[in-house]
């Protein structure tokens, strides 16, 4: 009998269709029935090979489940292998618990990206409208700046020049102020650090510094420029630092009285604080003498340089009326590009 061990099924309970647990009365009654149902003899729709080697596996599995020892092996085998299919489906369940778990968690994140990157574009673009609307504030403000300054330019204030012609000849009241130094003409120009690629055009302070976009806008605004230079700094500091000396002491002046105050037209120099210093850049607060001169007689800046675009008296330089409305069509072409684009 054992030498056909190998060759009966692992589930010979299932071929004669009797339980585990079956006795040895119910497993001849079950024999009985599966006999005449599978002998050769009785089937006709099977080949009759296999209707005999059926027969044979049907008597192989009754002989060995009738042998207690044999019959307590087979119940061990098919315990194992329901407790691993048990185990398996188990496992399976899990899996698919894990993989519904994973495949929800990475929808959650691909959601959760396709929200960030969307707040990500209505940020951006209202840092764009937003630039966009500063843009055309400071166009605007730049347009009633240099509409006020041309009617200021172009025809003498009976106010403005009042100080002025307090004497008989306003020349001699221009000889009596203290003369223009060579000092004088120095300014330091401060502007935040982030500023600095719009400043120099660059990554880095172009060579020479006077072609930089800082100081042609220094230039249009306010006179022409004899030197700059970049304040060296030992501290890490958030803003830069320019000294800057003009042609004439007047545009120091006037960008002095602006940049004070931030209020500077040109949009380039909108954040730009400029003050008196020394032609080492050290900082002061005390203005040259002749614009204290100036001051205590109530001549302001924009006085002298009215004074000096109609009289010339302190500055023979011919300065160009139409400069800054050539400066705003520019500023406006590339707002229109900036938007097109």
């Amino acid at each position: 009998m054992d030498r056909h061990l190998h060759a009966v099924p692992l589930d010979a309970f299932e071929l004669l269709g009797i339980e585990t647990h079956a006795t040895e009365a119910q497993i001849r009654t079950a024999y009985r029935k599966r006999s005449l149902q599978l002998h050769p003899d009785k089937v006709k729709d099977v080949p009759p090979d296999q209707a005999a080697e059926r027969f044979h596996q049907l008597t192989l599995a009754y002989e060995e489940l009738m042998n207690p020892a044999s019959r307590a092996k087979l119940q061990e085998s098919l315990q194992r292998e329901r407790e691993k299919l048990k185990r398996q489906a188990a496992f399976d369940v899990k899996r698919r618990t894990m993989t519904a778990d994973l495949e929800r968690r990475e929808e959650q994140d691909r959601l959760q990206r396709m929200e960030r990157e969307r707040q990500r574009l209505a940020r951006q673009q209202r840092i764009l409208a937003l630039r966009e609307e500063g843009r055309a504030m400071r166009i605007d403000k730049h347009e009633r700046l240099l509409e006020a300054w041309q009617q200021r330019t172009s025809r003498l204030n009976p106010v403005s020049t009042q100080a002025l012609t307090s004497t008989p000849d306003s020349s001699s009241t221009l000889t009596e102020l203290p003369p223009w130094d060579a000092n004088d003409s120095w300014v330091l120009v401060r502007f935040p650090t982030e500023q600095a690629h719009e400043m120099w055009g660059s990554t880095a302070a172009p060579e020479p510094l006077t072609s930089s976009p800082l100081c042609l806008a220094l230039a249009s605004s306010y006179g022409p420029l004899a030197s700059a230079s970049v304040k060296p700094s030992h501290k890490q500091r958030r803003e830069i630092s320019v000294v800057v000396q003009f042609l004439h002491g007047v545009h120091a002046w006037r960008a002095v009285s602006e940049g004070s105050d931030l209020r500077c037209s040109h949009v380039l120099l909108q954040d730009c604080w400029i003050r008196w210093c020394d032609a080492s850049g050290k900082a002061t607060s005390l203005p040259p003498q002749r614009v204290q001169a100036c001051l205590a007689r109530g001549i302001t800046a924009q006085d002298m340089s009215v004074q000096l675009s109609t009289a010339l008296t302190d500055c023979g330089d011919h300065f160009d009326h139409d400069y800054e409305a050539r400066t705003l069509k520019r500023l406006r072409q590339a707002a229109a590009m900036h938007v097109a684009a």
